[in-house]
């Protein structure tokens, strides 16, 4: 920048010097052929007068003269047709018509002529002077002078020579000058770069004290700069750090890849489920390939965001849910280790599947033994009835128990299915399943007249398992019977709809009993938990479950294809929606 700045001046000072040469030699130059022309003017008088006096003669005495005088002179004598009378430097009949000459049109039309212009026939610039003269005969004749320029010349050596005498020091002292400012401003700016790249280094650095006020208010507001933009990359680190061990901490893997599939960070988590220990941690840069496990995890980073369960052989058998997620910069690949988990379920399933097999046997025997005594003839007499209520009371309980087992045992298979085998799909006919549900609800003991209208097309008809469709279906009319039993009123309406949803169909179970609260939405499809008092076990109540029928019947739903959501109901109490897909 300095040097370009020092280029820029002196050449600034040659572009004024040359101007101001070019100006007075301008000034010279026009002053001197002023002078010249007064000069050519007087003897071009004198000339006239000898033409006009002596004519012919007397003009050629007068060009003697002239030549004697100035020998690089030149006089020229121009007839009123243009044609050339006399010249002292050419044979007049060879030259050319000389009416086209500018001077010479003037003389003729005004009286007199001036031009500086170049001479064909003398081959150098000239200075003319044209003055009309009268013949003593009658005639009209131009006298014309010229004289060279090039003896101007010494003009310009006259007037450049004091010229340069002074500019060429006055070119040095501002050129030191200059030096001399642009090292005083360019110092400063010089430091004030060092410490910049000092800084940019990643050095600690000040940015100086200067005198200067200017340069000193930029050096402070770039410490402030720095002391913030410090605070903030510390910050930054800090940050980066705390979410590091953060990440770290975590019960799950975490690595980060770039554009290029290579790693930006992983955390020791990932490298325990992908090496199978927790050794040390693969390079930042390393390629993503060469850590993953899996083919099908690495295929994962090629397909849109999703979540894929993947089974890992390395250092033995683990179980992984692996989910990945675009970044600005790269993706994220989250795993997850499902062996301990899958391990307590399967765990927890065969201790259900035991426990159910366990409780059967006892609660069979109790039942066999409660038959027997309320059979026994004894029993019959007017005294025991209070121990056959007792009796009744005890196999009510046993029956209960009895189907909390089984929902438990059933639940436990729903889970362990994913879907049910395709052997066992058959056409179910929806009309009809709704048919015979209905007809088992109809016998069931009430205490109001429960009316229960069907309202489904004939050829409503899905893929699935019967007995688990029925069973799902029936849970959802047990309740609406049962809830619309502890309402207020004397009757009740039940009413199952089976609408066309497209490419699926929509199995709807309404009820006008007392509803659900909004408070228990969210609730009364998880396994043991039910709604409020009004829906709830006791209270005086006999019509209490345990809170597993419509977690069965959302798990059927699920296997089938569908899913099962509460509604909006039309008559005033709960509606239950399956959707099952027609195919």
């Amino acid at each position: 920048m300095k040097r370009k700045i020092a280029l820029l001046m002196a050449f600034a000072v040659c572009v004024i010097g040359a101007a101001a040469c070019l100006i007075i030699y301008n000034t010279e130059r026009s002053s001197d052929i002023a002078d010249a022309r007064g000069t050519l003017g007087r003897y071009l008088g004198f000339a006239v007068s000898s033409a006009e006096s002596e004519g012919m003669p007397g003009l050629r005495s007068a060009a003697a003269v002239w030549e004697e005088l100035y020998p690089g002179g030149r006089i020229t004598v121009i007839g009123s047709d243009g044609e050339v009378l006399l010249d002292n430097k050419a044979d007049a009949g060879e030259l050319e018509n000389h009416y086209t000459r500018g001077e010479v049109i003037s003389a003729f039309e005004t009286g007199e002529g001036f031009e500086l212009r170049y001479s064909s026939t003398l081959r150098s610039w000239q200075v003319y002077s044209a003055r009309r003269a009268g013949l003593p005969g009658g005639g009209v004749c131009v006298v014309r002078l010229s004289y060279p320029v090039a003896g101007l010349s010494a003009i310009m050596q006259n007037a450049s020579a004091p010229f340069i005498k002074y500019f060429i020091p006055a070119l040095v002292l501002i050129s030191l000058c200059t030096y001399l400012v642009l090292r005083s401003i360019m110092t400063p700016l010089h430091t004030l770069s060092e410490a910049a790249a000092q800084i940019a280094r990643g050095e600690k650095a000040r940015f100086p004290i200067t005198e200067d006020d200017e340069i000193q208010s930029l050096s402070n507001t770039l410490n402030n700069m720095q002391d913030s933009l410090a605070s903030t990359i510390h910050e930054a680190q800090e940050r980066k750090e705390e979410l590091a061990q953060l990440v770290g901490a975590l019960p799950v893997g975490v690595i980060l890849i770039d554009d290029e599939k290579r790693i930006r960070y992983i955390n020791r988590e990932a490298s325990r489920i992908c090496r199978g220990n927790g050794g040390e941690l693969p390079a930042r840069g390393s390629s993503v390939e060469v850590i993953l496990p899996a083919g099908e995890l690495y295929q994962m980073l090629d397909e849109p965001d999703g979540k894929r369960d993947v089974t890992v052989m390395r250092g033995g058998r683990v179980e992984v849910e692996a989910t990945t997620l675009v970044l600005p910069r790269g993706r994220m690949i989250v795993l997850q280790d499902l062996t301990e988990k899958l391990r307590l379920e399967e765990a927890r399933r065969d201790f259900f599947i035991d426990a159910g097999h366990e409780f059967q046997t006892p609660l069979t025997i109790i039942r066999t033994g409660l038959e027997l005594m309320r059979s026994a003839p004894q029993m019959k007499s007017p005294e025991r009835a209070e121990d056959l209520e007792t009796i009744d009371s005890m196999l009510r309980q046993q029956e209960r128990m009895s189907r909390l087992v089984d929902d438990m045992l059933l639940l436990v298979r729903l889970d362990a299915d994913a879907a049910p085998e395709l052997p066992t799909l058959g056409d179910v006919n929806l009309k009809e399943l709704i048919s015979d549900v209905r007809d088992e609800i109809a016998v069931l003991p009430r205490k109001k007249d429960i009316k229960i209208e069907i309202d489904a097309p004939d050829g409503a008809e899905v893929k699935g398992v019967y007995g688990d469709l029925r069973r799902a279906l029936l849970n959802l009319m047990e309740n609406a019977h049962k809830y619309i039993g502890l309402g207020n009123g004397d009757s009740g309406m039940i009413k199952v709809s089976v609408e066309d949803g497209g490419g699926s169909w929509r199995i709807v179970v309404d009820d006008d009993g007392p509803g659900i609260h909004d408070k228990d939405k969210d609730i009364i499809f998880e396994r043991f938990r039910r709604g409020d008092g009004h829906r709830a076990r006791g209270s005086g109540k006999k019509n209490g479950g345990y809170g597993l029928g419509l977690s069965i019947s959302r798990r059927i739903a699920e296997r089938h294809g569908g899913k099962l959501e509460l509604g909006e109901s039309r008559l005033g109490g709960a509606a239950f929606v399956i959707t099952l897909p027609k195919e």
